[in-house]
């Protein structure tokens, strides 16, 4: 049988968007009160809750299970809602509960619908019946369904039309549910008992207008995409502009021995980001490969958002921690030029280059080798989201290490070295627009 849930997508004012869902029955059947034969009516186009005017077994109760796979696995689940619908009833205004069932049950072919269903039919093999959770097969723990006693949400139907139960019970039931498909047993719809003729008829899932629905509010959760820069640089203090290491294998931050200053530059590509994402979380992670021999102090890196387009040319630095520049190639950033040239270079507006002053990220370092990791921040998300939006302003950052200790410099992987390359990762949650006009999953 396929089973067709349909998504439409709505967007929330926090910082994720939350996705509404509505899903149809799975199954559904009506356990029929009798101590002689068994009955049921799974396939039938309806189910019945409350008490008919029989004078004897005359109590009805309906079942129903929704899949809950067609959520995307990791997903928080805000609100749930059932709404089923009322065709028949003389009852007045009754009290209707909903409660978890403890124990799985069968829908079978049983069809009472020449009668009118509310009689049922005489049960098929695998039906729900008032003793059988499976018909010739699994007895209920409990005449009438095993069920929690608790009810996870009540309502009130009156006459005919929709009825809807919505509950922060019910909505547990469903997160348990999602959390722990094999517990999912569905519900059971029990209606006034104390009392005759309260008996309401629902249309079921057999039943080609308004059957059971199952409306689902839920955080999908983020997707996490894990980069590396696409281009890196350092910035070496030179009254010349003519020193750089753009294919060199590392980047420098700090102030060596003698006073000059190294800073770092880096960029990722973020296009593979959706235009429509919500960023909710950067963190960029940096890998220290050397610090200075016995003189090694506790440090702050940061990270400043760069303001003009730079160069990675062919240069390669040599040396350790503190790096010994190479002459810069063509194209090549160096403390004075955006892209180096003999003849004519592209200079930055601010000699060690164009950054906001503020940073975008601050952590600190300690005085062995290892990864340092700048947690997320408002600014890093804006940055990013601003790259996403117009990719004419993604300069990447520029790397700003400890500029008042000489000799405190720092060597730090470049995309060149590999494993220990800068790492930027971004979580989004973003809508999937396949979803837009429904999906089909077939059962």
């Amino acid at each position: 049988m396929k089973i067709t849930a349909v998504i439409t997508f709505v967007f929330s004012t926090s910082s994720v968007f939350a996705d509404t869902i509505n899903i149809p029955a799975s199954k559904d059947n009506t356990l029929i009160e009798t101590t002689a034969d068994a009955l049921s009516n799974g396939a039938g186009v309806y189910f019945f809750v409350g008490r008919t005017a029989q004078q004897e077994n005359s109590i009805r109760r309906g079942l129903l299970k929704f899949d809950l796979s067609a959520i995307p696995s990791g997903s928080t689940i805000n609100d749930a809602t059932l709404e089923i619908t009322s065709t028949m009833s003389i009852a007045g205004e009754q009290n209707l509960t909903l409660h978890s069932l403890s124990q799985d049950w069968g829908e079978s072919t049983s069809n009472s619908n020449a009668s009118g269903g509310g009689i049922g039919a005489p049960a098929e093999p695998g039906d729900a019946t008032w003793t059988d959770a499976y018909h010739e097969n699994i007895a209920w723990l409990s005449l009438g369904g095993h069920y929690n006693a608790t009810a996870s949400a009540t309502t009130a139907a009156n006459g005919t039309g929709l009825v809807t139960f919505n509950a922060p019970g019910l909505t547990s039931d469903v997160q348990n549910w999602f959390n722990n498909p094999a517990n999912n047993f569905g519900w059971i719809v029990i209606g006034n008992e104390a009392s005759g003729t309260t008996a309401f008829r629902f249309n079921s899932r057999e039943n080609a207008s308004t059957p059971p629905n199952l409306v689902v509010n839920f955080t999908p959760p983020p997707v996490v995409v894990q980069l590396n820069s696409v281009k890196d640089n350092t910035l070496f203090e030179n009254p010349f502009g003519d020193t750089s290491n753009g294919a060199g294998s590392k980047l420098f931050m700090g102030k060596i021995q003698s006073g000059i200053n190294r800073r770092g530059l880096m960029e990722f590509d973020v296009s593979s980001i959706p235009a429509n994402a919500n960023i909710s979380a950067v963190t960029v992670q940096l890998n220290v490969l050397n610090v200075p021999p016995g003189s090694a102090l506790n440090g702050t890196a940061n990270l400043h958002l760069a303001l003009a387009e730079w160069g990675e040319g062919s240069s390669v630095a040599t040396g350790g921690g503190g790096g010994q520049p190479a002459p810069a190639e063509v194209d090549d950033a160096t403390w004075l030029y955006t892209f180096y040239d003999d003849t004519n270079p592209q200079p930055w507006v601010n000699s060690g280059g164009d950054f906001v002053i503020k940073p975008s990220a601050v952590t600190n370092f300690g005085t062995s080798t290892g990864m340092i990791n700048f947690s997320s921040t408002a600014e890093l998300i804006a940055d990013v989201s601003t790259w996403i939006q117009n990719s004419a302003d993604n300069h990447g950052w520029v790397i700003l290490g400890d500029e008042t200790n000489a000799g405190n410099v720092r060597s730090l992987g470049s995309k060149e070295s590999g494993a220990t390359a800068p790492i930027l990762t971004i979580e989004y949650n973003v809508l999937d627009l396949i979803f837009a006009n429904g999906f089909e999953t077939n059962e």
